[in-house]
């Protein structure tokens, strides 16, 4: 009987990356478990308060429950992109050694339906398990979720149940999203094996992205104000803003970041600096999959800089001091998800970065490179994009959201309290994610050493 090689040749793909493999599954499965964890319970609290809005039970429930419903479809069209790219992150772990293996497959002879067949089992299985371990995650969430009231009343564990139909939706679609990201990184192993076996670069970035993303905020902010005199579309305006928001950012980040590299390349006086700054320059898009996250986990702070402001109006009726404090929770919780899931995003692409910079490292400790080195040379590679990202962002936010909130956003102390406080916690979760990256890289380090003895 003949055996299908693509279900021969994945497990022996597997076994054959070693320590390294397994390391990158582990993270794979922990960025797809938690990304589905948060997922489901961004899902079940729009749905719980869509059934609080169609079936009320107390006076404040009944008069603003459509007003809380577009508040928790606000806060989900925040949160699921940030979610999205943890998820197609996990994907592409790992990437670069994976493209090694299977151009050196490809150049033996194996076809390109078979190359994207073995990625696709890969990637499907990571999802599939990380999906699972997410879901039984959710379950844990929802004692916490539980005890956070809104609208005067907790949520109930009925109310934040997502349902059976939907947990097995989520099996499906993570690992058919972890399959169509790995298939996606596939692109240069198909086309051109020996490009990528013989470690050609990537064409650089254009600058056509920064004036579609000039053309794309500008249009937002212009259609921002005449939005606000139809009332029926504001609220449709504002999210497609968001989304044309986030698809931006990510269109413009790595191209931002290939500047910068160049700027520090030419100021660089110490080897620290010049090593930070030629590999930003070498691969900005690896430099963004670690800094990314936390790109739009600021962009959203910046949106909802202007929350403390309209939580803090007058209103003296006990309905309105309860709206005034759901609105400041919910805004807490978006911005401590988005930077959480920032940290893991952060911490998670740069253990790979090491892992795929495996034989960068080697060739450069055998050379004599103290490891002190190292560590000096991976701080500098992610501090400088994190400040730059984070502030940027922000400002991004700010001023697209200006024909809006006017100058409100910006002179209100809470609001400006909320955007420093929300940005000084997201970078250091940022910078401490990537810290604990430290004995991965003295581990990949030692290896060297132990096979040149």
């Amino acid at each position: 009987m003949r055996v299908n090689p693509v279900l021969a040749l994945a497990p022996r793909l597997q076994r054959a990356a070693g320590r390294d493999s397994r390391t990158t599954t582990v993270l794979a499965v922990t960025a797809f478990a938690v990304s589905t964890a948060l997922t489901l319970s961004v899902v079940a609290a729009l749905l719980g308060f869509i059934d609080r809005a169609a079936h009320p039970v107390t006076d404040l429930e009944r008069e603003a429950g459509g007003f809380y419903v577009t508040l928790a479809v606000t806060a989900t069209i925040l949160l699921v992109v940030p979610l999205l790219t943890l998820g197609g992150a996990a994907a592409r772990l790992g990437v670069a050694r994976r493209d090694a293996r299977l151009a050196a497959l490809r150049l033996l002879g194996a076809t390109p339906r078979e190359v994207v067949g073995l990625t696709l089992v890969e990637t499907a299985l990571q999802g599939l398990a990380g999906a699972v371990a997410g879901t039984a995650l959710y379950g844990v969430l929802l004692g916490v979720w539980t005890q956070i009231p809104f609208q005067g009343r907790p949520f109930t564990v009925g109310e934040l149940w997502v349902g059976v139909p939907v947990v097995l939706l989520t099996w499906l679609a993570v690992p058919l999203l972890a399959a169509v990201s790995g298939a996606v990184s596939l692109r240069r192993v198909v086309v051109s094996p020996l490009g990528v076996a013989q470690r050609v670069a990537r064409p650089g970035l254009k600058a056509v992205r920064v004036v579609v993303a000039v053309l794309a905020f500008g249009a937002f902010m212009v259609v921002s104000v005449v939005g606000q005199a139809l009332a029926a579309a504001f609220v449709g305006i504002m999210l497609a803003g968001l989304a044309v928001a986030f698809l931006t950012m990510n269109a413009v980040g790595p191209w931002a970041l290939g500047v910068l590299g160049r700027v520090r390349l030419r100021l660089a006086r110490t080897p620290e600096q010049l090593l930070a700054a030629r590999r930003l320059l070498d691969d900005p898009r690896a430099v963004w999959r670690v800094v990314g996250g936390l790109g739009l986990a600021s962009f959203v702070a910046g949106c909802l800089a202007v929350v403390p402001l309209l939580a803090g109006g007058p209103g003296g009726s006990p309905e309105d001091a309860i709206v005034s404090a759901d609105l400041l929770t919910g805004s807490l919780l978006t911005l401590a998800i988005t930077f959480l899931l920032a940290a893991v995003s952060a911490g998670i692409a740069q253990a790979a970065a090491v892992l795929d910079r495996r034989r960068e490292l080697s060739l450069a400790r055998l050379a004599g490179v103290p490891t002190d080195l190292f560590d000096r040379v991976r701080r500098r590679e992610v501090l400088v994009p994190v400040l730059v990202v984070s502030v940027g962002s922000a400002l991004a936010a700010l001023v697209m959201f200006f024909p809006l909130f006017g100058l409100a956003a910006l002179t209100a102390p809470q609001g400006l309290l909320l955007l420093v406080g929300s940005l000084t916690v997201g970078v250091g979760l940022v910078v401490a994610a990537t810290e604990a990256t430290r004995p991965l890289l003295h581990r990949v380090l030692a290896d060297t050493v132990v096979r040149a003895d």
